[in-house]
């Protein structure tokens, strides 16, 4: 088995068993812009870094296995990176005069705050092929001996971090400057592999029942998001009419539910929608290739 290199793809696959049309993925560069995150090739932009992650490729083709670096020796090797960033400078003086209180409470503002690390459960049961959660690990599931063992998994407990160009991530020290590079960034953790979980979703309990929104649209369609935290996707639903649609949304703990009567009308066999990690995607087919001003008819 081989691994695909392709951007948005990352699959493993059988040389034998490759074609012109087994690789989904993006052609282009990624695209971080004002918050935004997307491709070059494709219009998608997301806020959240791991919902870029889960943009499907716009292209079709045969999967590679070509390394992205392979003429520059000097790219491939992240270890050049362990000291990218200058040390800290040294902390001034403290003022003369300092109470206890104000020592304090500087040292808790300089602390950072403890990465929470969830495992699975002992004796969760694992579906076969079932990708690791943990950031900076690809491993997918084979066996308990073999995928659940301590140490196996080498990843980043922290968050991916964008600034002033560089990318890193807020456990530890490199950053460079290239996509392709960040993807690389080897863990500076070693754990077991997390395929389930058992973190309470407390981002998710904290939203009320109405879930953020937002849309942009295309010639023919009208692509919907609906917003929320760590969404059960067997139990979540869109059903569509001429012209509303009924969201369904269970997330965590609560439950999103809303009728939107739609600006226009549209074609409900061939809309469709999709449940990621943190929003439903929604694409409406309009029944006529006219611009919509708002979502909803009631709202102009």
């Amino acid at each position: 088995m081989q691994t695909c290199t392709r951007n948005g793809c990352g699959q493993s696959y059988e040389p034998a068993a490759n074609n012109d049309m087994a690789c989904q993925y993006h052609p282009g560069k990624p695209v971080f812009h004002e918050g935004l995150k997307g491709w070059t090739c494709c219009k998608p932009r997301e806020h959240s870094f791991d919902d870029f992650l889960e943009i499907k490729g716009c292209q079709l083709g045969p999967h590679s296995s070509e390394p992205k670096h392979k003429d520059d020796p000097f790219k491939a090797d992240l270890t050049k990176y362990d000291d990218v960033l200058p040390e800290p400078a040294a902390e001034p003086a403290a003022p003369p005069v300092a109470t206890a209180a104000t020592a304090a409470a500087a040292a808790a503002a300089r602390e950072p705050e403890a990465e929470i690390i969830d495992e699975d459960p002992a004796g969760v049961k694992v579906a076969a092929g079932a990708k690791c959660k943990r950031n900076g690990c690809t491993a997918a599931y084979e066996d308990e001996e073999r995928s659940h063992g301590a140490g196996q998994c080498q990843f980043h407990p922290g968050r991916a971090v964008f600034h002033e160009g560089t990318k890193g991530w807020s456990c530890c020290k490199p950053r460079v400057t290239d996509f392709d590079e960040f993807m690389q960034i080897k863990g500076c953790q070693h754990g077991r592999h997390l395929f389930v979980g058992t973190r309470a979703p407390a981002a998710a309990q904290a939203q009320t029942e109405k879930c953020r929104r937002d849309f942009y649209q295309m010639a023919n369609d009208v692509i919907v998001s609906v917003y929320a935290k760590k969404i059960h996707k067997d139990r979540s639903t869109v059903k569509f009419g001429a012209q509303a649609m009924d969201v369904h949304v269970e997330y965590g703990d609560k439950t999103y539910d809303e009728t939107i009567e739609l600006f226009a009308e549209i074609d409900p066999q061939a809309s469709s929608f999709e449940v990621l990690s943190t929003k439903i995607e929604i694409k409406l087919a309009k029944k006529a290739p006219a611009q919509w001003p708002v979502l909803e008819k009631d709202t102009q």
